[in-house]
């Protein structure tokens, strides 16, 4: 496993493989272990946001979600071809070793709809898999933390791991799952994996339709989400626009702009004609 620094964030790189690994040491250890994916927005936030910047700094593992993170450390860092990892792929295979090892994946956040939903589609996705749901109601935004009752509810459980669909959040809520993330990881001993999957449950109950794959593989994603979810666009300008506006100018900086802009057509052409 390899690693490079964004914007002060410590991002992995890893095969398919040893994420396989890395999950199955987490789901076998004797303490929770978080698992974050940061995006261009969780490192926008993270730039400015110390207390944000350490949660994520302190997982277990940092998984990049989002084409922008690999072009970013291409400019910034000796790293190529990072391989990213959205929650919406991450979960299943967190469900299957669970599955595997007789533990409950606990499903937490999102509505008493999807979660239904959710529930039923994993039958499919990991056949014999034990999913737990647990709608926590409203968060506060300012002061996030889950009910008591809840964190009761998950210790009552014994070993599981918990996948939480809260959101990414936005503004001062920037950042709320990974805070309550970190408090499960902090109060709930029996937990295994600690994951932050945002809207995954969308995805993966059908409610919203994931980008064609020709979509995904070209990293364009974002245009999809743009043309379903035309409500995005803010968060959409920030991570294609604002992001790779704020790699620019610290590799400006840094005095490597030249070397980055070498490094990131070799990405592109690697990106695109590369299977790699």
């Amino acid at each position: 496993m390899r690693s490079v620094s964004l914007f002060g964030v410590r991002v992995d790189d890893l095969t398919s493989d040893e994420l396989q690994a890395r999950l199955l040491e987490c789901l076998y250890a004797d303490v929770p272990s978080l698992v974050v994916t940061p995006n261009p927005e969780f490192l926008l936030e993270a730039r400015k946001n110390e207390s944000f910047r350490i949660i994520l700094n302190n997982s277990a593992l940092s998984l990049p979600d989002g084409v922008a993170l690999r072009f970013a450390a291409a400019a910034s860092t000796e790293l190529h071809n990072l391989h990213r990892y959205p929650g919406v792929d991450v979960l299943p295979m967190i469900a299957a070793i669970c599955r595997d090892r007789g533990m409950p994946l606990v499903l937490l956040g999102a509505t008493d709809g999807i979660l239904a939903r959710a529930k039923l589609r994993f039958a499919t996705l990991a056949e014999g898999v034990s999913i737990v749901t647990v709608n926590p109601g409203a968060i506060d935004s300012v002061d996030p933390h889950l009910p008591e009752e809840i964190v009761d509810l998950l210790r009552g459980l014994g070993p599981c791991s918990v996948a939480l669909a809260l959101g990414q959040g936005s503004g001062r809520s920037q950042g709320k799952q990974e805070v309550i993330a970190q408090q499960i990881v902090e109060n709930v001993l029996n937990a295994r994996v600690v994951i932050g999957i945002g809207g995954a449950l969308d995805m993966i109950t059908g409610s919203v339709r994931r980008a064609p794959m020709i979509f995904q593989r070209s990293g364009f994603e974002w245009l999809w989400r743009l043309m379903v979810e035309p409500w995005r666009f803010r968060r959409i300008f920030r991570a294609v626009i604002l992001f790779p506006a704020c790699v620019f100018w610290d590799t400006v900086q840094l005095n490597r702009w030249r070397r980055a802009l070498v490094d990131v057509a070799m990405e592109l052409r690697l990106h695109f004609f590369s299977r790699s």
